[in-house]
């Protein structure tokens, strides 16, 4: 179980406890005192515990009198412990708090001789360089530990943060309750340019220390304003212990936040404590109070109360103090311990009671997260076994900085120190703990092993002892310890047990032993055991078994008993001189053996009298397996395939081969990917070739070649030849060639003395040799397989040269004759040693000689025998039969003897340039110099490699479907034909109605887009029905190109792309089979140049001219009269004054108006006579002239003035005069209006009452108005406060008649009559006051008399106070829902923006979707549309609250309407509710400016002259933008207009979407049967090409089969008809007896031998022609079944051309449609040229009648007007028509453009497609050439940052010095804070 330094931490918090009055921060990298250090080994000690508790308390304020201002006990102080501020507001110094500076600070700190040498401080627990002294390493007697410190040091970039006031431009942020200066508000500016300036720079970097280090003010980190979800983070490069965290604010501290750990870099994430003001609020289902086990996760709430406002702190300990842990080296102790990442996370702010943090700026402004100091105090994790940790590599080294590196000792390793080094297994890991290092054991492998690995069965096994298991344990041990010997291996006794040859092979001799040759292992007394004694027979004695017992002899392996015993023969004995007792051998005769010499000697025969008694063998010396023979016949043992008595002839059939047997060619090597196949042609002339195989390999400078060799037969060594032929001048330098081995070799092999050297060999290619040989010779085992590897380094070591190159031919393993047994060891072998080197019988093979030209001698006594020894046997022939003349090869080297053109041992190939490989040999491959690439063909085929588009198997001609040979291009017949003219390409019997050059029209009376790349094919033209269904309007159609739409071609009255409508100007049915279009019938009363003139269906005319109507235009339309016949149709004349409009128009023919009452005139322009008005619109009115004040009764008929008599006036002179009022039949008063305070001097003429300016009233407008002050006519308003109280008293009076209305309606209703008198008595009182608001211009005595009548009212009316309670309750829910409302309408507002951002980007990736990748932009557009809609969604929401609050207000207002339905109460709830309702009002008064305020944005008392309020009847404003009303109308019109856009902007989304995905669709479907229709194209020309090619063998094996001679069909017939017709005259009996003498006859044949082989012969080339026949049948029963597969594939390849037509059509361009098009455009413009030629007549004709006009003239003036009409309306159509041909001139010259554009686009797509390929080819390189550039850049970024670094390290120094003296004031202060306290 891993152990963290814990202990480290016990004795630390245990000496804090002991001495308080020593704080242990002075001592550098320790833990700090004042972090609370958990102690797990003082919990015995309740004095020191409480101690140590009230310390605490008194220094953090917990449980104790509070150190705030308020606790009336602290003082200010600085830094952590210190008491808290006396007030809430900051004090700033130059705009912002700034510490003063200390000269006592920068001295550094003064460390006693007291602190120098403390017992802990000796010890080294914690201790920084410089505080005492230590001996030896601090891990040495024991577990040790690194110090700790504050982790933030040094990782100010691992350090970040979500919300960061100032970052993307300047931030204004504001403090509350700053009294002590005018200015409460500050800027926050993080911008990078603001760096250093911790005044405004506000960055996460800023808690790491208290102080900038720079300026030596205080700095802090500051998130946005109203920002409450931020979160700091700390990301460790490595795994930590983390213990405490101190945070110190800068303002209040959160109302709720959480830390939270992560120890497997940030994947998951675990919380330590949760901290909130209202733990269940803000934390629900989250366990409260202080923890009671380590790994609980609690809330608490003690630091996040609303006090102190600054320098606050929150404190946590992973290990509370409180709980005791049994076990400090726990899994779940480490578990809680280990961090890799850290995150506090800000949930809520502190508000003072702004519970609404609304979007106002200047609420936001208030509230933020600040931090002046966060302290992560913790170490690096090294489990005791370091006592320092490093930097990691790229991490620097600062001052003061926790490295997460440990420098591990006690033979440990890893970050952490976590595991054991290698080869230090012998004890499992473990965390050192106290005095016990607990160091990792070295394993015990005796020198035999350098890797173990720990087993704990082992461990267990041993009783925990040793546990180490060796691994790999070499020199032949094996074992735990590697203390025993193999199997077969013995311990040598006289060597130490660690001696590299402690174990010896047993070596025992196989043929004595048992048990496998094994010995024993080890000396071993009791068991019986002797190291390195073999297990013998019974007759077989010795310590390796290697000899017989005594009495016994022939010790052989075959023998089970091993040796038997002497048993002497008299014959073929010496004199009888009986059995050696070694050997077991009698006295025998010169050459015989055997125990009773009735042997010859091995390698003789022939016993016999001769002297010797037997001969030699003389085998062959490599032909034969030994040299021992047949006793009998002297018949040698032959090898594999070899005979002759001296085995020293190959088998008929078989050959010996020769010393470059072992040949590989270069060609068929696997070489690297610049490597070329040189393929060659045999000399033409006759010479011999100067390579082997097909060729040459050509390699560069770089380039590898790699053989496979395989076929080693023989076990020796090998002189390995390198043929080449040089490509430059000079010496190709430092060729590596490398023999790479399967497996050891065998050292008891005969490769045994071969060094690992000498498989890695350098050589040197001269330019003016073939060959050369690599030294030394290479040994290779038998049955093995190798691989040989040449590497061609640079040609030449001086110059760069990477264009040079070699031809390899091939490499030879020649074996190194001269190493034969068989060529030493004695003095005939040395002599024929000699004689093989004196006529250098193999330098002709790495000359590359023909074996002709090696010596005679050389074949007959050395290549044969050396051949069958290093082979070890002969090799059949096996010789083509259809490629050689023979079955028989050459003895020596086994050539065959090949016919024409044939090529290779076996004869079994063409030679390089020809092919058809047959029974007369190879043709030549005859290839076209012009067609094709090279001279080399097809082996089978002759097929030669064409260039594009030529064909033929010599490449001479084009290939069907192409013309134009030599640059023969493709037949563009889209499919449609199968081949075209050769020299024109015009296409041949164009199919599927199609037509043209390249069959890519329709012919007449079809349509489509037959081209290969549309592929819609000809169809008869649909103009609505075929030319055979008889329901056709057209002769010919067209396909439109950009729909895709048939357009007909429609005969005249006939329109419609079908024709199934009828043409402009004419009506029918034509899509109905037998319906016709008839021209429209108007009266002549239409413009036929225009369009829709008439109803296609039913012929009603709709647009009639010359102001006629009807269904034939044969009436003048409403408001025109006349004869529509002849177009003279003229406008009504009616006045609209006079006019009755609601009747209609004039009549038709008359043309007289319908007038209004008392209105006369053909127009009704007139009144009738007394009356006038006629502007009125209703008629004309009577004049009513008084007649006593008017002269006559008729009146001016525009304004009505009577003519009055002197005296009178007004209008019916029934009035005073002007100027005057009253009654003129009594008396006429002047009116007297002040001239400056009236607006006219005549005043009412019935009261008097003048008519004022604005500000001026009195009834002469002499004197201020209500609500204006001064002295008139300089009137000025009365200000606010009368406007507040005007508000109050209109409110007043509408509630007023409120209650009246209800108290009538109670009245009404049927009230008891009970109370009708104070009913009474309440309303006159209720019309008093209401006759008073209504009549006086209010002062303030009449506000005074007012509230006298309030008073009144109160006594009378007390209904409403339990419905005013619910009415207000019901007032304060509408609060609260409209600021719900308010909050969700200003986040949709936000919200609405956002994606009105998001609409408008919309477009722009719609516009990229055709570049980019359109199943991406797809999604993208599908998430925006989600998003969209969960937009909608919440703007749907949010109307449904606002629909609420709108009902609850609604609600509201009917509670106030039916509170008058409580009035048959009782008087005295009347009379209390009123004094309620008086005093609510009150209230309701003094909070209406508030209101106003929230609601309307200007505190209003109670209404704002710009804003309003309340009072006013108004409320929000242009300038007003704050208010609630504003707010939410503002958020419902971005709502509104957000949602009207996004449906919008999804419509054309889903429009473009359609369309692009409709258009990727097609083009993806076209491109995919493009693609298949070239693969179906272009496999089925392999196909045709290969079926063509086997006929056309087919074809000539047939015809050389019937040209070859042999028998006729008629000579068969003939033999056959000769067997049948002979008769035998023999009986089956006689036929029996002849074959038996016949029988009988071979048997006394003497030389079978001889006849088999003379009829061998033969019978082989029987054998041959019978196999020949057979091949012959198989090859036409092939041929058969290939030419019936020819005719499949020829049905199958015709399918594919008519799918690969269809495919093509339907990936054709737009040329031709282009091209109908513009015809149609030509057609079109045409027929509007036509039609302006007719407007043209038509304005000829208007002229003439013109002048007809003119002539009459005289006759009838008033059709003058008319007539010019027409001509400015003609000249107009002209125009119009000119414009509209203009117009169509511009369209088509646009489509035109257009057409052309998109041409080129068309062939800009070809050309991107054909790019695309060449795109992809460059990918990779392009992508390798980035990559490099990439880490060309990472590397000066490095070198940059290495600069950026040097340059920082003055400053980091400075920040360390600052740093050091913090702590030391710090620790100073704690000191005297605490310790004096103590010594009391």
């Amino acid at each position: 179980m891993k152990i963290t330094y814990l202990l480290g931490l016990c004795l630390l918090f245990l000496f804090v406890i002991v001495c308080p009055g020593y704080s242990t921060s002075e001592a550098q990298g320790g833990y700090d005192s004042r972090f609370g250090a958990t102690d797990y080994g003082s919990r015995g000690s309740t004095n020191v515990d409480t101690r140590y508790e009230s310390s605490y308390n008194r220094r953090y304020n917990y449980g104790g009198s509070s150190s705030s201002s308020r606790g009336g006990s602290g003082r200010d102080g600085v830094g952590f412990g210190q008491t808290y501020h006396k007030s809430t507001e900051e004090e700033p110094t130059l705009e912002y708090e700034e510490e003063e500076y200390d000269p006592v600070f920068e001295r550094g700190p003064v460390i006693s001789l007291e602190d120098r040498t403390h017992p802990l401080v000796v010890r080294g627990f914690g201790v920084a360089p410089g505080y005492g002294q230590r001996t030896g390493h601090p891990c040495d007697q024991g577990s040790c530990y690194p110090g700790t410190g504050n982790l933030l040091i040094g990782r100010e970039a691992r350090l970040s943060a979500t919300s960061t006031c100032g970052l993307e431009n300047r931030e204004r942020y504001c403090i509350v309750s700053h009294l002590k200066d005018r200015k409460k508000c500050f800027w926050c500016d993080s911008r990078p340019q603001w760096d250093g300036s911790p005044q405004y720079s506000h960055k996460i970097d800023n808690i790491v220390y208290r102080s900038d280090p720079r300026t030596r003010r205080r700095s802090w980190w500051q998130s946005e304003n109203g920002k409450e979800d931020s979160s700091i983070r700390l990301d460790l490069e490595a795994e930590f212990h983390f213990t405490h965290l101190i945070i110190t604010f800068r303002t209040f501290r959160p109302s709720a936040m959480l830390i939270e750990r992560s120890f497997d870099f940030g994947k998951t994430w675990k919380v330590y404590r949760y901290f909130a003001y209202d733990c269940n609020e803000a934390f629900p289902g989250i366990p409260t109070g202080p923890p009671t086990a380590i790994n609980d996760v609690v809330c608490e709430s003690r630091y996040s109360a609303v006090e102190p406002s600054t320098e606050g702190e929150v404190i946590f300990r992973v290990l509370a103090p409180n709980i005791e842990i049994e076990n400090p080296y726990s899994e779940d102790v480490q578990n809680l311990l280990k961090i890799t990442n850290l995150r506090v996370n800000f949930t809520k702010l502190h508000t003072l009671g702004d519970q609404l943090l609304d979007n106002r700026r200047e609420i936001k402004e208030k509230y933020y997260y600040a931090i002046y100091e966060m302290v992560v105090r913790g170490s690096c994790s090294c489990y005791g076994h370091a006592s320092r940790c490093l930097p990691l590599p790229g991490v620097e080294d600062r001052p003061d900085m926790v490295h997460g590196r440990c420098e591990c000792t006690h033979n440990t390793k890893g970050l952490n120190c976590e595991e054991c080094e290698d080869f230090y297994n012998d004890l499992p890991w473990r965390p050192a703990i106290e005095k016990e290092s607990n160091a990792c054991k070295k394993c015990n492998c005796n020198n035999h092993a350098t890797r173990c690995h720990f087993d704990p069965d082992v461990y267990e096994g041993t009783g925990r002892i040793s546990g180490g298991v060796c691994d790999d344990c070499a020199h032949n041990t094996y074992g735990r310890n590697c203390e025993q010997c193999i199997p077969y291996y013995y311990q040598d006794p006289a060597r130490d047990i660690r001696d590299a040859d402690i174990c010896q092979p047993c070596n025992c001799d196989t043929r004595g032993s048992i048990d496998d040759a094994i010995c024993d292992s080890h000396s071993d007394v009791a068991a019986g055991l002797l190291a390195g004694r073999c297990h013998c027979k019974i007759n077989v004695d010795g310590l390796k078994c290697d000899r017989c017992k005594a009495g016994y002899w022939n010790f052989t392996a075959d023998n089970p008993e091993g040796c038997q015993a002497c048993t002497c023969h008299l014959l073929g004995t010496l004199n009888n001189a009986g059995c050696n007792v070694l050997t077991g051998e009698c006295s025998c005769k010169r050459f015989v053996t055997g125990r009773d010499c009735n042997q010859c000697l091995p390698q003789h025969y022939g016993l016999s009298e001769h002297p010797d008694g037997c001969q030699p063998c003389d085998c062959d010396r490599g032909g034969s397996l030994d040299n021992n023979c047949d006793v009998l016949s002297g018949q040698c043992k032959c090898r594999p395939h070899v005979t002759g008595r001296r085995c020293d002839t190959p088998e008929e059939g078989y050959y010996v081969a020769s010393l470059n047997y072992l040949t590989y060619e270069a060609e068929l090597a696997r070489g690297s990917e610049n490597c070329q196949v040189v393929m060659r042609e045999p000399y033409r002339d006759g010479r011999d070739t100067t390579w082997t195989g097909l060729g040459f390999m050509r390699v560069f400078e770089g380039s590898y070649l790699e053989f496979e060799i395989e076929n080693i037969e023989t076990s020796m060594e090998y002189d390995l030849v390198i043929r080449y032929e040089p490509q430059f001048q000079g010496v190709w330098e430092n060729v590596m060639v490398t023999i790479e081995r399967p497996e050891p070799i065998d050292p008891t092999g005969s490769c045994g003395n071969t060094r690992p050297t000498d498989d890695q060999m350098v050589v040197n290619l001269p330019g003016n040799n073939r060959h050369v040989t690599l030294f030394p010779p290479v040994c290779l085992e038998a049955g093995k397989r190798y691989k040989v590897r040449i590497d061609f380094r640079r040609s030449n070591a001086n110059t760069d040269s990477p264009s040079a190159s070699i031809l390899v031919d091939s490499i030879m393993l020649i074996p190194k004759a001269e190493r034969l047994p068989f060529y030493g060891g004695s003095g005939e072998s040395d002599d024929l040693r000699y004689e093989y080197e004196r006529y250098r019988c193999s330098e002709g093979f790495y000359d590359g000689q023909k074996l002709e030209n090696i010596p005679e001698i050389c074949r007959e006594n050395h290549l044969g025998s050396i051949g069958f020894y290093v082979y070890g046997q002969a090799f059949s022939c096996q010789c083509d039969g259809t490629g050689s003349y023979s079955s028989i090869c050459s003895s020596m080297g086994g050539q065959c003897d090949c016919k024409p053109n044939v090529v290779g041992r076996r004869c079994d190939r063409c030679a390089p340039g020809t092919f058809g490989f047959g029974p007369e040999g190879c043709k030549p491959c005859g290839c076209s110099p012009v067609g094709a690439l090279d001279n080399f063909c097809d082996q089978q085929t002759g097929q030669c490699k064409c260039r594009p588009n030529t064909y033929g198997r010599q490449c001479n001609e084009c290939q069907p479907g192409f013309w134009n040979f030599p640059n023969c291009q493709r037949c563009e017949c889209n499919g449609h034909a199968d081949t075209c003219d050769s020299y024109t390409g015009v296409c041949h019997e164009c199919r599927d109605n199609t037509t043209g050059p390249n069959c890519a029209l329709c012919i007449e009376g079809f349509y489509g887009d037959p081209r290969l790349e549309v592929g819609i094919a000809c169809r008869p033209c649909p103009c609505p029905g075929t030319v055979d269904s008889g329901h056709s309007f057209a002769d010919r159609c067209t396909l439109d190109p950009r729909t895709k739409d048939v357009v007909c071609e429609c005969a005249v009255g006939y329109a419609g792309s079908r024709c199934d409508v009828c043409a402009d100007n004419y009506y029918g049915n034509p899509e109905v089979p037998g319906g016709q279009c008839d021209p429209c019938d108007c009266s002549n009363n239409i413009d036929i140049s225009r369009p829709g003139n008439c109803d296609a269906r039913s012929g009603e005319c709709i647009q009639c001219l010359f102001n006629t109507f009807g269904f034939n235009c044969e009436r003048c339309r409403p408001g025109y009269y006349g004869d529509a016949l002849n177009q003279q149709c003229r406008e009504c004349v009616c006045n609209i004054l006079g006019s009755n409009q609601t009747i209609g128009f004039c009549d038709h023919e008359t043309g007289q108006c319908p007038c209004l009452p008392n209105v006369l005139g053909q127009e009704c322009d007139r009144c009738a006579a007394n009356h006038w008005k006629i502007a009125s619109g209703m008629g004309c009115e009577s004049c009513a002239c008084d007649p006593v004040g008017s002269y006559s009764e008729q009146c001016n008929e525009f304004d009505g003035q009577c003519q009055c008599r002197p005296g009178f006036g007004g209008r019916q002179c029934n009035q005073c005069q002007t100027n005057f009022f009253g009654n003129p039949r009594v008396e006429c008063l002047p009116c007297n209006c002040n001239p400056e305070g009236s607006e006219t001097l005549q005043c009412d003429h019935e009261t008097g009452h003048c008519k004022c300016r604005e500000g001026i009233g009195g009834v002469k407008c002499d004197e201020c108005a209500r609500g204006f002050t001064g002295r008139a006519p300089y009137c000025q308003t009365c200000g606010e406060c009368f406007d507040n109280w005007d508000l109050v008293l209109n409110d007043l009076q509408e509630r007023t008649e409120a209650l009246i209305a209800a108290a009538g309606q109670i009245k009404q209703t049927g009230a008891t009559g009970a109370y009708s008198h104070e009913f009474e008595s309440m309303e006159e009182k209720i019309k008093d006051v209401q006759n008073i608001l209504l009549t006086a211009n209010l002062t303030s005595q009449n506000l005074a008399s007012l509230s006298g009548l309030i008073s009144e009212l109160t006594d009378n009316l007390t209904v409403a106070a339990s419905e005013l309670q619910g009415l207000e309750q019901g007032v304060d829910n509408t609060t609260q829902r409209i600021s719900l409302a308010t909050n969700a309408l200003a986040d949709l507002r936000l919200q609405a923006e956002e994606l009105k951002n998001q609409a408008g980007d919309l477009k722009e990736k719609a516009t990229k979707l055709q570049e980019a990748n359109v199943e991406g932009a797809l999604n993208l557009t599908r998430v925006a549309g989600e998003r969209s809609r969960a937009a909608q969604e919440k703007v749907e929401l949010t109307q449904v609250i606002v629909g609420e609050s709108r009902r609850s207000r609604r609600r509201t207002e009917n509670l106030l309407l039916h509170v008058g339905d409580r009035f048959n109460r009782t008087q005295i709830e009347n009379e209390q509710n009123i004094v309620e309702m008086t005093d609510l009002l009150d209230e309701m008064y003094r909070g209406i400016p508030d209101l106003n305020e929230q609601v309307c944005d200007r505190r209003g008392d109670p209404c704002d002259t710009y804003c309003g309020g309340a009072g006013c009847g108004k409320c929000g404003g242009l300038s007003c933008n704050n208010g609630l009303v504003n707010t939410a109308e503002l958020a419902l019109k971005f709502a509104d207009d957000a949602e009207e856009m996004l449906k919008k902007k999804e419509a054309s989304v889903d429009e473009l979407l359609r369309g692009i995905s409709g258009a990727k669709r097609q083009s993806d479907i076209a491109s995919e049967l493009a693609q298949m229709a070239y693969d179906l194209a272009f496999s089925s020309r392999n196909l045709t090409d290969s079926y063509k090619a086997r006929i056309t063998k087919l074809l000539e094996e047939i015809e050389e089969y019937f040209n070859t001679p042999g028998a006729k069909p008629q000579e068969i017939r003939d033999l056959a008809e000769e067997v049948l017709a002979i008769v035998i005259s023999l009986e089956p009996e006689q036929i029996t007896e002849l074959a038996e003498k016949i029988a009988l006859t071979i048997e006394s044949l003497t030389n079978i031998n001889a006849i088999i082989d003379a009829t061998r012969n033969d019978l082989d080339l029987a054998i041959q022609l019978k196999e020949r026949a057979d091949r012959a049948k198989v090859k036409a029963e092939g041929t058969l079944g290939v030419a019936e597969r020819v005719v499949e594939a020829l049905t199958e390849a015709s399918a594919a051309q008519d799918a690969a037509e269809q495919a093509i059509m339907q990936a054709s361009d737009d040329i031709d449609a282009t091209q109908t098009h513009l015809t149609q455009i030509a057609s079109e413009t045409s027929v509007a040229q036509a039609k302006a030629n007719s407007s043209l007549i038509d304005v000829q004709d208007l002229e003439r009648r013109v002048e007809n006009v003119k002539l009459q003239y005289i006759i009838n003036q008033q059709h003058l007007e008319d007539t010019t009409a027409a001509v400015n309306q003609a000249d107009l159509k002209a125009q119009r028509a000119a414009n509209d041909a203009k117009q169509l001139e511009d369209k088509y010259l646009t489509v035109e453009e257009k057409l052309q554009i998109k041409f080129e686009a068309a062939e800009e797509a070809r050309r991107r497609a054909e790019e695309l390929r060449k795109r992809a080819n460059k990918l990779a390189s392009e992508a390798q050439v980035k990559l490099s550039i990439l880490k060309e850049m990472e590397v000066i970024f490095v070198k940059n940052e290495v600069i950026l670094e040097d340059y920082e390290e003055e400053i980091r120094r400075m920040e360390v010095s600052m740093e050091e003296y913090h702590e030391y004031i710090s620790r100073k202060t704690e000191f005297y804070a605490t310790c004096q306290s103590g010594r009391r």
